[in-house]
């Protein structure tokens, strides 16, 4: 069970990404880094040269365990999510359909290595202001989930995108079930080991409703896949409440827990895309209706059997929807 993560998201400790921490087998982010690699040389070297982008790298450092242990990981089967980035950028410049935004875009990210890292940096340690970083950057996610298998996390929709978004796709699943809301990395580690035999099975239940769901099934046979896993799960949070929650003081954050309800939805391939096209129509910007890709114009992608975003939705359950992307 993979789940892609947004940036974003780990940099604000959205529960989207608390959550895809604790019961995904992986979880795969898209890692900024300089255009000539990501060894760390190069890294260590950008850090010096781009004060921002060490600003960034350093607003990071809470996750660095769960690195190290490969639980956040920036890419699959040898691929590194970011590649998707220049992918998606330069798909806009080329196709008439998503021309208008190509007003939003920053024609030169990729010419300038430092300005590259600075822009993206920048974006990312303010939670996401231009579109002209986070669509290439949520467009280019969802592209890298489709072609390894992912389910991309998504928080609660709230913005005019995110619901324009959401509002392109059909509901698969939903299941509640008890996480951090906040935690330290290491607290999340312990964790997964005290419950990863009910994980385990938890997560093998994910992958079969995320595999049945773009296959149309009836929905009560989804919900009968993880009702027992999901039962599981929540009864051993509960039974080990008090070694999960035991006082450490070398935590850097209290831990919190909260009931997320977890919704599969399936979003056609461009939904990022066509959802940026829809609040430029909404905001009197002259914009194309939605087209029916089939993942045949996505670059890399196929005619044949039409490509979906497998998203999972987190919406805290007794908390207020949230009023920022």
């Amino acid at each position: 069970m993979d789940i892609a993560v947004s940036p974003y998201h780990l940099t604000t400790r959205e529960p989207a990404a608390l959550a895809a921490m604790l019961l995904a087998d992986r979880v795969v982010t898209m890692l900024p880094a300089p255009l000539e690699g990501q060894e760390w040389g190069a890294i260590r070297s950008a850090a010096e040269r781009v004060p921002r982008y060490l600003e960034f790298m350093q607003s990071w450092q809470w996750t660095m365990p769960l690195w190290t242990e490969g639980v956040i990981v920036s890419g699959l089967e040898g691929q590194e999510a970011v590649g998707e980035l220049r992918a998606v950028c330069e798909r806009i410049d080329r196709s008439e359909h998503l021309a208008p935004l190509r007003a939003i875009m920053k024609a030169d990210l990729f010419e300038d290595h430092e300005r590259y890292l600075d822009a993206v940096a920048r974006d990312l340690l303010k939670a996401g202001p231009d579109p002209g970083i986070t669509v290439p950057v949520a467009a280019g996610l969802d592209m890298f989930a489709m072609r390894h298998g992912a389910m991309v996390a998504r928080s609660d929709p709230s913005s005019v995108v995110q619901k324009a978004e959401a509002e392109l796709g059909a509901q698969a699943f939903a299941a509640a079930l008890p996480v951090f809301l906040q935690a330290s990395a290491e607290r999340i580690l312990d964790a997964r080991e005290l419950l990863e035999p009910q994980l385990q099975e938890l997560r093998i239940a994910f992958d079969r409703v995320s595999a049945a769901s773009l296959d149309n099934p009836e929905p009560g046979e989804l919900r009968a896949i993880l009702a027992a896993p999901g039962k599981a799960y929540a009864e051993a949070f509960e039974s080990q409440r008090e070694l999960l929650f035991v006082s450490d003081p070398d935590d850097d954050v209290r831990p919190v827990e909260g009931t997320v309800m977890l919704t599969g939805m399936v979003l056609p391939p461009d939904c990022v895309l066509e959802s940026s096209l829809k609040a430029m129509r909404t905001l009197g910007v002259r914009a194309p209706a939605p087209s029916d890709t089939n993942g045949k114009n996505l670059l890399g992608g196929k005619i044949g059997k039409p490509l979906k975003v497998m998203s999972l939705y987190v919406r805290v359950l007794g908390r207020p929807a949230a009023t920022r992307r």
